[in-house]
């Protein structure tokens, strides 16, 4: 079974509390005082330099990606270590968590079985919206961006973590840096890797006649995105084809349909591995 990537990312709404502040000091430069609250099962520091966290066993080395600090993730023998930070998000309509990253996993690490590695899991206000394991030879190697669309909780304060679960005696590790929060993918100034699939509410919506939908995936898939009536029949294929990992945007005019509620089907399923996705969004066209 074909999964990668190993730690957990816990994104939790926090209804009340004292204090907050914005991801400012994402790239670790403060130390063990950059403003992360964290834990290890093992007692062992999660920010360091590269000098820190230097093993032969890790090849090719991890350097940070700015400065001198980045954090570390993961373990062996069952370790569990987790850091995180409250943040006030800004009031846009879009909210983006962005991030860099590179892992590294035991070449012993084969995904051969369900408990190898270590898991990744990320949660966006309680509700699981990513879960995977690693696997050494989805290793990456160079520092890659990603990001999770908070857009949901845009305007609240929320705890942002990271949280490691190594599931069994392999080693598996997660280094990240140059963590940020921010309003539109744009703002990043390159290709932003979606680490995940997503169907984007179209917009504008409600529409007259035309509607731009955006959608994102993770790897080479094959995507198919289709229209259906309230009855369930299908009226419109907006696509169906093979995509490599990026984000893209299609238009669908409905001038030919007549007003009402729609609904935005993608489906989708990878080339390489055994992953899958579908998503509904409601469509709303009004003439």
């Amino acid at each position: 079974m074909k999964k990668f990537l190993f730690t957990s990312v816990i994104l939790i709404i926090i209804n009340s509390v004292l204090f907050s502040q914005n991801i400012l000091n994402g790239d670790f430069e403060q130390g063990q005082q950059s403003g992360w609250t964290q834990w290890s099962q093992g007692g062992y520091a999660v920010i360091g330099t590269a000098d820190f966290f230097y093993s032969t066993d890790i090849t090719p080395p991890v350097t940070p990606r700015s400065g001198q600090y980045m954090a570390r993730i993961g373990g062996y023998a069952y370790e569990i270590n987790s850091i995180s930070q409250t943040v006030k998000l800004p009031n846009t309509p879009k909210v983006y968590l962005i991030l860099y990253y590179q892992d590294r996993a035991s070449t012993t690490s084969e995904c051969a079985g369900v408990w190898v590695g270590a898991r990744i899991r990320v949660y966006a206000a309680g509700q699981v919206i990513f879960d995977r394991y690693q696997c050494y030879y989805n290793t990456v190697n160079d520092w890659t961006m990603v990001y999770f669309d908070l857009s949901a909780v845009t305007g609240q304060t929320i705890e942002i973590g990271f949280r490691a679960d190594a599931a069994s005696t392999s080693w598996s590790y997660l280094y990240i840096d140059d963590v940020s929060i921010s309003s539109s993918l744009t703002d990043v100034g390159q290709e932003c890797r979606p680490i995940d699939y997503v169907l984007e509410q179209n917009y504008p919506n409600p529409f007259n006649p035309e509607t731009e939908v955006k959608f994102s995936v993770p790897e080479w898939s094959s995507v198919n995105i289709v229209v259906y009536d309230v009855l369930g029949k299908k009226i419109a294929d907006i696509t169906e084809g093979k995509y490599s990992a990026g984000n893209y945007s299609l238009k669908w005019n409905a001038d030919s349909f007549s007003s009402g509620i729609y609904f935005l089907t993608m489906t989708a399923k990878s080339e390489n591995s055994e992953r899958s996705f579908r998503s509904v969004k409601k469509l709303a066209l009004i003439k």
